[in-house]
């Protein structure tokens, strides 16, 4: 894929993945066992771009094209899922804040979040309002100089490792009246509320938290925006995340498949390499074919973003094929690996349990299926 790549994306590419070898890969067997995360390595991954790339210059980013962006994100999705979605969830709270905030915002949370001294969770998931985001239930009262929080929201991710976050709740006035949905900014140094994590499968070194809202004051300076204007607000960096998603799964299916590679010419049978089997040969060749394709899409995905088009048909379909392909390659490189893939100690049990986490957030893809069906037939399954 290299032809389809300038210089410049190219030499990005091939130092964030000699960083990554380096630096974190090493780091990742140990992380995974303990559940836990290296939080103080991030600054150093901004400096190739991660979470900085999506803000403009203007507002302390490096405003790096939509494809720069993608490889960063299949380079993480390469090294470690659990390192992809961290940045992914603090590149979406950057864009977001780079966006809406006001001075005062930008330099209490925007300024310290892009230098890595400051971590954002966004939430806007709850147990009743998941791709259907404009139901959600959580609401705020003004009283006061402030609002009053009450509710939950569900799988925010890194929640426990975050200082702060974008809260998206239902504003009602005084007479009950729905203001609209409208986006907070909830500092853990100012506002009281619970913190839970929730076990789960996939993606060990991150933390999936349940946050509860029970009379929960936040000031009004700490309105995001416009009352009224968060789902807007939500849905701005919604292509962005998709396409994360998405270029997050091709790099873990190219894991897969220099695993598998690197397996199969070493692990001998009946006095020769599996890699002489032709059954084996075809499961390799499907899982690099699964690669090759997811990666197209989401180079097309990027670079019409690039060119200005609104990109979300092809957002959607990066978003879908490149998360079913990921499962598929990572259930062909368990089972080249047997019994030693079952084990915790071969990367590829952990590749096989992240990749089924790849049709889920960020739309799922029956999701991405009616949004790709609206855009072609004209008519929407959902309203």
């Amino acid at each position: 894929m290299s032809t389809l790549l300038d210089e410049d994306e190219r030499a990005l590419r091939d130092s964030v993945r000699s960083f990554l070898d380096k630096k974190i890969a090493p780091l990742v067997a140990d992380h995974e066992r303990a559940k836990t995360f290296p939080w103080d390595l991030l600054p150093e991954l901004y400096e190739f771009g991660y979470v900085r790339g999506g803000v403009p210059e203007s507002a302390g980013g490096d405003q790096m094209s939509m494809m720069m962006q993608a490889i960063l994100m299949e380079e993480a999705g390469r090294c470690w899922g659990s390192l992809r979605t961290t940045v992914n969830v603090q590149g979406m709270v950057a864009r977001v804040l780079a966006a809406t905030a006001d001075e005062g915002q930008r330099e209490r949370f925007l300024a310290p979040l892009l230098a890595g001294k400051r971590f954002g969770w966004f939430g806007l998931t709850e147990p009743g309002a998941g791709s259907d985001a404009g139901s959600l239930r959580t609401t705020a009262r003004r009283r006061g100089d402030g609002y009053v929080v009450n509710g939950s929201k569900l799988y925010i991710t890194n929640a426990l490792g975050c200082d702060f976050g974008i809260l998206f709740v239902r504003v009602l006035g005084d007479d009950g009246e729905d203001l609209g949905v409208t986006g907070l900014l909830v500092d853990s140094a100012e506002s009281t509320f619970g913190v839970h994590d929730i076990p789960h499968m996939p993606l060990r070194s991150t933390t999936s938290c349940e946050l509860t809202f029970d009379d929960t004051f936040v000031p009004a300076a700490n309105v995001l925006g416009e009352v009224g204007g968060g789902l807007r607000l939500g849905m701005s960096a919604i292509n962005s995340g998709r396409l994360n998603m998405a270029m997050g799964a091709v790099g873990l299916s190219q894991a897969c498949l220099e695993a598998s590679i690197t397996f199969c010419q070493q692990r001998q049978q009946f006095d020769r390499p599996i890699a002489a089997f032709q059954l084996v040969q075809q499961m390799v060749v499907e899982i690099a074919t699964l690669t090759e394709t997811s990666r197209l899409l989401g180079y097309q995905a990027a670079r019409a973003l690039d060119a200005g088009e609104p990109g979300r048909y092809e957002c959607s379909m990066a978003k879908y094929y490149c998360g079913e392909s990921v499962q598929k390659a990572a259930t062909l490189a368990l089972q080249l690996h047997g019994g030693a893939g079952l084990m915790e100690e071969s990367p590829v049990e952990r590749y096989f349990r992240d990749a089924r986490e790849a049709t889920i957030p960020e739309g799922t893809s029956q999701i991405q299926i009616l949004h790709m069906g609206k855009h072609l037939l004209g008519h929407s399954a959902m309203r």
